[in-house]
């Protein structure tokens, strides 16, 4: 039995010896360094160029029926931890779950807290391919079957160019891009330094660098972030307008978002990075969850296709390779979406701890920000796994 209790009690921030308020902000080739995360990865707008997400009408209040999860505990590495512990140990920001359209349970942690916009690193990338169904739904794109350069023909130079918009929604593009960069002077690495950190040429520009082939589309899965980049330039040629337009457009200004949000640039004035650094509340975060859960206030019109949120979030039947426990940590993956092991449960997942957990058959959604990094003692995916279980067995 779970007990109620005030909400003032759930929101009370963790004592941590870091704190926003005195966190310093790196510069673009800091970011990623442990001094700097706290204070980077929730001011990102002060490093790099962003383009505004606006927020519209109604807020969504989000009713809150607050139950006491702080006596929850999980087993992991054999091992029992409490949800405190687990904060400590993975370095989390914020955790809030939200069970059939209430918010359970909601926790800030190092002097953030409701108003702070936190960097989502890779849950950008099923943003992004929201928004590619959506342009589906709106016949602006025709066919996830449709080549990049369809749409593109720039992309023809590239080994891009002939592969299709499924393949690389899926990231089974065949095409080489190793993501790895700890290799300071590879294609991918400096694709990132010379486009995004010194914003030198058109992030775009660089997707040309990639001429070479592994193996033919569809034969296996490679994360390759660069993926997420071409379906970006696939919509912004196919609707004419940037993707943080399109995001506030069809999404942020219909989910009762509290408030704006922000995507970062290229360069001043530039193209979105497709595949990175959204930036938005946790409760905006969860608000997207919603959506995609079908819990919309106007249910004649969703904000989100149901068609597309079935195919972006089930396993393909033709492609086995890419269902639940064949990838990492026993995960599946579908349309830039993490499928979650052992249900029909499903993850956008960012670098350094960011989730966003969404169970259908639950009508749950978990958002988390962390900067987990190489000094955190968590396990980071295999832990999170065993937290986000034991919350949903909790909460039925």
């Amino acid at each position: 039995m779970i007990r109620c209790v005030p909400v003032f009690v759930l929101l009370l921030t963790v004592v941590a010896q870091a704190d926003i308020t005195t966190a310093p902000i790196g510069n673009r080739t800091e970011v990623l360094q442990q001094p700097f995360l706290l204070g980077s990865w929730t001011q990102l707008e002060q490093i790099y160029p962003t383009r505004m997400v606006a927020r519209g009408g109604a807020v969504n209040a989000l009713p809150e029926a607050p139950s006491d999860l702080s006596d929850l505990t999980y087993r992991h590495a054999g091992k029992r931890y409490t949800v405190a512990k687990y904060l400590e140990r993975n370095d989390v920001t914020s955790l809030l779950v939200i069970k059939d359209g209430q918010i359970v349970f909601e926790r800030y942690r190092m002097g953030t807290g409701p108003q702070t916009r936190f960097t989502s690193w890779s849950i950008a990338k099923s943003v992004t391919s929201t928004l590619l169904g959506i342009a589906l739904d709106r016949g602006l794109v025709d066919s996830v079957d449709d080549l990049a350069s369809d749409y593109v023909p720039e992309l023809a130079a590239s080994a891009y160019g002939n592969v299709s918009l499924r393949d690389l929604l899926q990231m089974t593009s065949g095409v080489k891009f190793v993501e790895d960069y700890a290799a300071p002077e590879s294609k991918e690495v400096q694709a990132w330094v010379l486009a995004v950190a010194e914003q030198r040429l058109p992030y775009n520009d660089t997707i040309l660098w990639f001429d070479e082939k592994l193996r033919e589309p569809g034969e296996a899965f490679y994360y390759a972030s660069i993926e997420t980049q071409v379906i970006g330039w696939v919509l912004r040629r196919a609707t004419g307008k940037p993707l943080a337009s399109l995001l506030s457009e069809w999404i942020w200004q219909h989910i009762g978002a509290e408030h704006d949000a922000s995507w970062l640039l290229d360069r001043p004035g530039g193209m979105e990075v497709a595949s990175c650094c959204l930036n938005a509340t946790t409760r905006d975060y969860a608000r997207f969850g919603l959506a995609m859960l079908g819990d919309d206030s106007d249910v004649t019109k969703p904000i989100v296709p149901p068609n597309w949120v079935r195919t972006a979030t089930r396993p393909d039947p033709m492609r086995p390779f890419l269902h639940r426990g064949e990838l990492r940590e026993g995960f599946g993956y579908q349309h830039f979406w993490w499928l979650w092991p052992d249900s029909n449960a499903y993850a956008a997942r960012g670098f350094g701890g960011q989730w966003l957990f969404i169970d259908p058959d639950e009508a749950l959604v978990i958002v988390q920000t962390a900067i987990y990094n190489a000094d955190s003692v968590g396990d980071d995916w295999p832990e999170t796994v065993a937290l986000f279980a034991a919350a949903r067995a909790a909460l039925r």
